[in-house]
């Protein structure tokens, strides 16, 4: 995808959120993350948002590769006594600001991001399509929490299902351990659907190979992908149809929390 297409997924993902039309009542309303509340969520979107638009923190190449838990917590710690009205307008400046800046964007992806949350090193690339994931996530988290169903197959879906799909082959090779010549499908059905088969070859190695045939096969939808993907429930809390060896699907299933 290019990076336009990033961040018109992020405008649009933002945009969802701010027309959500929180009220100071839906603050402490509990979501998906633990110990996260509604408005756990708007600060925490706030602070890596502020982060990026005031280029505070420059990217490590010698960094971790992904954005400490603890980081996350502090920020959200940080803005503990802004209030839910308060925040909503925060982010509606930042996001403004943000497309500013946005408006011009490298012409090659791999290039690296100047800044980063935690001085993670990213590409171009990699922090705009983790924004999208982000915000779309932390959106439909605030969708669950307030039962207002929505946007399951906006533009931020598209990069979330397409990103967390890509993940399979490390998901049942690696932390599923399924053994070699027996292929695993795992089929998506609804607003963002595919059907993926992966086989671990005699190596050990792990690739999607869509000629195979299944020997188990998980089937899911959308929505129960994400959260399952996100890491927002554990297997048994959303829906799931299986069919063949049950132990190891439970294995996938436990594995397939690809982001916190």
């Amino acid at each position: 995808m290019s990076l336009r297409t990033y961040v018109d997924a992020w405008r649009h993902s933002m945009g969802a959120i701010l027309d959500l039309e929180l009220l100071p009542e839906d603050a402490d309303r509990v979501t998906d993350l633990p110990g996260w509340s509604v408005r756990d969520i708007l600060a925490h979107l706030v602070h890596l948002e502020d982060v990026l638009a005031d280029g505070t923190e420059t990217a490590d190449t010698a960094g971790p590769s992904t954005v400490p838990q603890d980081y996350t917590q502090a920020g959200v710690d940080a803005l503990h006594d802004v209030g839910l009205p308060d925040l909503l307008v925060r982010l509606r400046e930042l996001v403004d600001r943000r497309a500013t800046q946005l408006a011009v964007l490298p012409d090659d992806p791999a290039a690296p991001a100047p800044s980063t949350p935690a001085g993670a090193p990213w590409t171009w690339e990699t922090l705009l399509r983790n924004r999208v994931i982000d915000a779309w996530m932390h959106e439909q988290d605030l969708r669950r929490a307030l039962n207002r169903s929505g946007n399951l197959d906006s533009p931020g879906a598209q990069v979330t299902v397409q990103s967390f799909q890509a993940a399979l082959p490390f998901v049942i090779g690696k932390r599923a351990k399924a053994p070699s010549g027996h292929p695993v499908a795992v089929v998506v059905t609804g607003p963002v659907p595919f059907a993926a088969t992966v086989v671990v070859n005699d190596d050990g190695r792990a690739a999607i190979d869509d000629d195979a045939t299944p020997e188990t096969t998980l089937t899911m939808s959308t929505e129960a992908f994400i959260v399952l993907g996100g890491g927002r429930r554990k297997p048994g809390q959303v829906p799931v149809e299986v069919d063949g060896d049950t132990e190891l699907a439970h294995r996938v299933l436990t594995g397939l929390a690809v982001t916190p």
